[in-house]
């Protein structure tokens, strides 16, 4: 008999394990199915996503018992006050970060000048306003040298937050400029009423719903959406110019059109103050530290790779479906952007 329910009692583990078993595979299979068909892979990681930021050393120096530090610090992907989300909520705040880098560093003596290593389309206009800000306020504190190294992309927002920066540097290939704003509108009044869809609303003012997506816009409503986009327009135009005093004065219309322009075109027409990869920015980082000899070391989450001083040097791919080259997460929670617009310092 104690044989047998010895016998039993093993069967009785072996079946929850089993269990245990299919149902760790079935979460896998859904993860799988989430991410879709393409080449995807998923990260399980035992730290904590939203872990603070700490500095990693990424090249030691040569030299013996050098203390100095030049920090990296990654400005990427969409500009915005906000979780640009991820697969179980590895999401990051852009503005947060950079906030949490900058206290962190202000903290360490031994860092003597900062790398923005920045690549980005742009993203919203009191984001890129909030970013650019906190950067001059950390040099006017510190007095650190700020070398901004943009990427392949560093345009619209992206070239605001720069322009905050001791000195530009980019590669000769480097989508730059792009000084502007944009918003995005959507308009369903006719789908509505072709579908027999009625989307009443009682207001205090005519103006009040203006940008709504359920009726057409008035003459009005179209001249206060275009007030908003020349006053954001003027702020930007006002930091540019501030900023980049040898630019021909002739050549201002042309250059804040909104166009994009490459690296070498930008520092022809002084719109950034060198040429030079991530290398030259760490040299030249160095040099107006009046430093010879520095670890370098990257300001990130504990769950995020470090390999190089080129480790996630690249935009986040988007979650969901893009119109042209602006990602509108149209999954879920993110439609409410259909309904609420922004307004954007952003390449498309």
């Amino acid at each position: 008999m104690r044989q047998t329910d010895t016998l039993s009692g093993r069967a009785r583990k072996l079946m929850i394990r089993t269990g245990r078993v299919a149902v760790a595979g079935g979460l896998l299979l859904s993860l799988l199915a989430l991410t879709g068909c393409s080449n995807r892979t998923i990260q399980i990681s035992l730290v904590p996503t939203h872990g603070g930021i700490h500095p990693r050393m990424v090249r030691k120096s040569s030299h013996w018992f050098v203390n100095n530090r030049i920090a990296i610090v990654n400005i990427s992907g969409m500009l915005m006050d906000g979780s640009a989300g991820g697969l179980l909520g590895g999401g990051h705040n852009p503005v947060s970060d950079l906030k949490e880098t900058l206290t962190r560093i202000e903290h360490d003596s031994r860092v003597k000048a900062v790398v923005l290593r920045m690549n980005t389309p742009g993203g919203t206009v009191t984001s890129s306003a909030m970013m650019y800000h906190e950067i001059l306020a950390f040099r006017r504190k510190t007095h650190m040298p700020v070398i901004a190294s943009m990427m392949d992309v560093c345009a619209s927002g992206g070239y605001y937050v720069s322009c905050a920066a001791s000195y530009q540097m980019a590669y000769p290939t480097t989508i730059t400029g792009s000084i502007g704003v944009i918003v995005q509108l959507f308009n369903f009044h006719r789908t509505l009423r072709y579908l027999g869809v009625q989307a009443p609303v009682f207001v205090s003012g005519p103006n009040k719903d203006t940008a709504s997506p359920f009726h057409a816009m008035t003459p009005e409503n179209k001249r206060i959406i275009q007030g908003f986009v020349s006053q954001f327009y003027a702020r930007f135009l006002k930091i540019v110019k501030k900023t980049h005093p040898a630019v021909n004065p002739m050549d201002w219309p042309e250059l804040t059109d909104g166009r994009p322009v490459t690296g070498e075109d930008a520092f022809h027409d002084h719109l950034i103050n060198g040429l030079g990869g991530l290398e030259s920015a760490i040299k030249l980082a160095k040099k107006m530290a009046h430093i010879r000899h520095a670890n370098v070391v990257i300001y990130k989450r504990y769950s995020q790779s470090s390999g190089s001083i080129y480790a996630r040097s690249n935009m986040p791919p988007p979650r969901s479906t893009q119109f042209n080259l602006m990602n509108l997460n149209l999954d879920g929670a993110d439609m409410s952007a259909l309904l609420h617009p922004n307004f954007f310092y952003m390449w498309q």
